[in-house]
């Protein structure tokens, strides 16, 4: 769909299958709670701009010479992830999968479920700070009758979700290593009937054993830095 160096849209038709969203779905039952966004100094809180249920699941990466469900799909994810940006990005250090799911109550709802324009990254053209978010991929477990399209208005691009697609969204230029300027800014369109359940990976670049995810506030800066500020 958009193919720019510091900003790529694609799809991906059959994605994952019926079974790997059963065995997520199953992981983030027990899990489940409001949804969350930045607050802008450091940390997390519950807004209206965004409505949904969340729960992050933990990959048994130990177990993925069995066969673990969970496993096979959150490395498909990476293998993608590295055939479109050359930074051989290691699961170790990772995010969680994030089981994302809304529900839809009728045309009438006047706080539906749904996700205000946002960026998943920087995504103001500065230059990448190590350990942040620099891709997204959005998979299609169970969509809609009505509603739930991700939608960059940026760039133009409306996506219908489709059962078991995904969509792909890096915001780094691999060259010059500077961010997106906004075109993959987008929304998560509200869901008017039926239901919508994702299943998200934000990737991250520079985290490892030693500096996971969590080592770093949602400002992208590392809380052991932050409190020396």
């Amino acid at each position: 769909m958009i193919d720019r160096p510091a900003s790529r849209i694609h799809t991906i038709e059959n994605f994952l299958n019926a079974e790997e969203c059963a065995a997520v779905e199953a992981a983030a039952k027990p899990l489940l709670h409001d949804a969350t966004v930045a607050d802008g100094s450091g940390g997390s809180k519950l807004s209206e701009s965004r409505k949904a249920k969340q729960a992050g699941i933990k990959v048994h990466w130990d177990k993925e010479e069995e066969g673990d469900l969970i496993a096979r799909l959150s490395r498909r994810v990476y293998n993608y992830v590295n055939h479109v940006l050359p930074f051989d990005i290691r699961e170790n250090g990772q995010e969680d999968l994030m089981s994302i799911q809304y529900f839809g109550r009728g045309p009438d709802d006047e706080a539906p479920d749904r996700y205000m324009p946002h960026c998943d990254g920087d995504c103001t053209g500065l230059d990448f700070k190590m350990g942040n978010r620099m891709a997204t991929i959005v998979m299609y477990c169970e969509i809609p009758e009505v509603g739930g399209a991700t939608n960059f208005r940026n760039s133009g691009v409306h996506i219908k979700p489709k059962q078991y697609a995904a969509t792909f969204f890096s915001y780094i230029d691999p060259e010059t290593m500077k961010m997106d300027s906004g075109l993959t800014e987008h929304s998560g369109c509200p869901v008017v009937e039926g239901e919508k359940k994702i299943v998200t990976q934000w990737v991250r670049l520079g985290v490892d054993d030693e500096n996971p995810w969590n080592s770093f506030n949602t400002l992208g800066i590392k809380y052991k830095d932050a409190e020396n500020q």
